[in-house]
């Protein structure tokens, strides 16, 4: 009967040499690995999250009965064919993305927004974990993770071990899986932090077309263009029209002091609400920013209610934003209602009085 023996280490037993420490007495079968052999496979698993393959532990001088060993202790659990994550790393999405990597081998490449989380554009990893494989392998999804048979254009990554497209690639990608509104999101987002440019982008766009979501791509890269404003704009407007909202004016020149000439995209002068409309985040310079400021602040102390929405907003809750300026309206009616019987209360009470 084989009987497993403890791990020395050599310079606690010098006379043994490190082929003999960690074998099974009287069978040359090693069960637990050597010293060496530990201290690479515990770097390894630092660096790969607790995920290893049982290529990369045979490399590391761990045996096939080792390997078995520690999956019948539950030192390993088996996250899929031939990759193991170690009981001693919790198992996180980095754990569960690389896992999937591994297993699908060094030529399959990570796409979409699984992409943009591993190149951290994104804060939250996907549910769903896409990666592109070459069209002449065959590979049955499972698990969450999905295997798309597709050519990649260009240079792939590797980051943090793990194959991956470019970064335009990846938001492009990312942005015909997640559709208009969140696909909008992560298009702004990544340009305003400057990591993507938008010539990147309309390249990495025609490298995809015809593939599902180029529509979407394209109206996107429009209205990082400059288009979201504009667009913006004509929304309000239909949506104060829907609603019968009348009393307001698109693009009102007025004289305000202290600051000069400033056009008003929607303003209702009558009660001195204004609505500023936004497009994306990107198309706002610091420049630009501190003049909106300083432009805000003198309508403000003017006497202005100044509101703003942008196309992110529009796009997810419209609804919420017609009730935002109905309710500044009513708001603006009940105080000037307030200021005028404070101005006439005292004036009838004389006249009464005499």
């Amino acid at each position: 009967m084989l009987r497993r023996v403890d791990l020395i280490a050599p310079e606690e037993h010098p006379e043994r040499s490190r082929t003999e420490i960690g074998r099974i007495r009287g069978t040359g079968r090693c069960v637990e690995p050597r010293v060496d052999t530990e201290n690479d496979l515990a770097a390894l698993l630092r660096r790969q999250d607790g995920v290893v393959t049982r290529a990369q532990a045979l490399a590391c001088g761990l045996s096939r009965a080792a390997i078995k060993h520690r999956l019948a202790r539950g030192l390993w659990t088996l996250l899929w064919p031939r990759v193991y994550l170690s009981a001693s790393h919790a198992f996180g999405p980095r754990a569960r993305l690389r896992g999937a990597s591994l297993w699908l081998g060094p030529s399959a490449t990570l796409i979409g927004v699984g992409a943009t989380w591993w190149w951290r554009l994104v804060d939250e990893p996907p549910d769903v974990l896409r990666f592109a494989v070459p069209p002449s392998r065959r590979v049955r999804s499972r698990g969450g993770v999905v295997a798309v048979r597709r050519r990649l254009p260009g240079r792939r990554s590797t980051v943090d071990g793990v194959p991956v497209v470019s970064k335009a690639y990846a938001v492009v990608d990312a942005a015909a899986e997640l559709g208009l509104r969140r696909g909008a999101e992560l298009m702004d987002r990544a340009l305003l932090s400057e990591r993507v440019t938008l010539e990147a982008l309309r390249s990495a766009h025609r490298s995809r077309l015809g593939r599902p979501g180029s529509r979407t791509v394209a109206r996107l890269l429009a209205l990082a263009a400059g288009g979201a404003r504009s667009e913006a704009e004509r929304r309000v407007h239909a949506l104060l029209r829907s609603a019968g909202v009348t009393g307001w004016a698109a693009d009102l020149r007025v004289v305000v002091p202290d600051h000069g000439v400033a056009v008003l995209d929607i303003a209702f002068p009558g009660s001195r609400v204004l609505v500023e409309v936004d497009g994306w985040a990107y198309h706002r310079d610091l420049p630009a920013f501190r003049r909106d400021q300083e432009r805000q602040n003198a309508l403000v102390l003017v006497g202005w209610t100044v509101l703003r929405v942008n196309w992110h907003l529009l796009e997810s809750d419209s609804e919420a934003v017609l009730a935002m300026i109905t309710g500044a309206l009513r708001a603006a009616g009940a105080g000037s209602r307030s200021r005028r019987a404070a101005t006439t209360g005292p004036s009838r009470a004389r006249r009464a009085g005499g």
